[in-house]
């Protein structure tokens, strides 16, 4: 389902992109009159600023409005929602789940575009041990290879953070990693 906040989606990667009519249509496979329509309740509530460059409508995002970590927040949850309707990372997201009160976790790489994936790339930042046995279990019992990096902040490199801003699945604390990723305060 598609809502008004989905169209957020084309800026996950980068908030400074602009984005016209023909790439929301491209992406969602949806006529422009359509986008057009649903990017109005983004453009009223002053998430999303149009300009318009000759004959082309373009969409940016407003960073100086405090709730767009918040609009982006629900589309980044939106995406979690969608992948988690793939049973392996249903329970994935299951066994991890315990540990976020302690934890910050993602999945980045292929694995979280793409169907077709070799092994599931996943940042955690906590200093729980248990949570990487239980990943090492997680692996075995379903026969997934994880290339688990469990590292603290301070140590992600500005091409590890490439990385995920690109592809990326937020699996808890989403504010937190739109502000990391993106360097938003």
């Amino acid at each position: 389902m598609v809502n008004f906040y989905t169209y957020l989606e084309l800026y996950t990667n980068d908030l400074d992109k602009k984005v016209n009519l023909g790439d929301f249509e491209r992406h969602f496979n949806t006529p422009h009159q359509t986008v057009k329509k649903r990017l109005l309740p983004l453009v009223r509530e002053k998430i999303l600023i149009e300009e318009k460059k000759k004959r082309l409508l373009f969409y940016c995002l407003n960073k100086n409005n405090p709730l767009f970590i918040e609009y982006l927040s629900i589309c980044e949850k939106e995406r979690l929602f969608r992948l988690l309707e793939n049973p392996l990372f249903k329970r994935l997201y299951d066994t991890v789940s315990d540990f976020f009160t302690d934890s910050r976790i993602l999945v980045f790489g292929s694995a979280a575009v793409s169907k077709d994936f070799n092994d599931i790339d996943i940042l955690i930042f906590s200093e729980n041990g248990q949570i990487n046995k239980e990943l090492d279990k997680f692996g075995k019992t379903y026969s997934v290879k994880l290339h688990i990096i469990n590292t603290k902040e301070e140590l992600v490199t500005k091409s590890m953070l490439k990385e995920i801003r690109d592809k990326h699945i937020i699996f808890n604390d989403h504010e937190y990693f739109i502000r990391l990723m993106h360097d938003v305060n």
